[in-house]
């Protein structure tokens, strides 16, 4: 196993304490090490989420819509007009 070594903010540093006093942690280790695997979870869930829009896209065939009309209707979702 590696060991790491990290330097936090005290306001981090006291939120990583609370939730090992809260009991759900036996210790910081335990908490960090929580934190890493589910972040691993959430990159595999947006990994396949890509692949499978991906997947879709490829299998809808060629747009009939043109290039700025996309970007516009991307534009104006963005600035919520949509």
């Amino acid at each position: 196993m590696t060991k790491m070594t990290i330097s936090l903010p005290d306001s981090l540093a006291d939120y990583i304490a609370a939730r090992v006093t809260s009991g759900k942690y036996s210790d910081a280790s335990a908490f960090l090490h929580d934190l890493v695997l589910r972040d691993q979870e959430n990159h595999k869930l947006d990994d396949a989420e890509l692949q499978d829009m991906l997947k879709k896209a490829e299998q809808s065939g060629p747009s009939d819509r043109r290039i700025p009309d996309i970007l516009g209707e991307a534009k104006a979702k963005l600035r919520g007009r949509i």
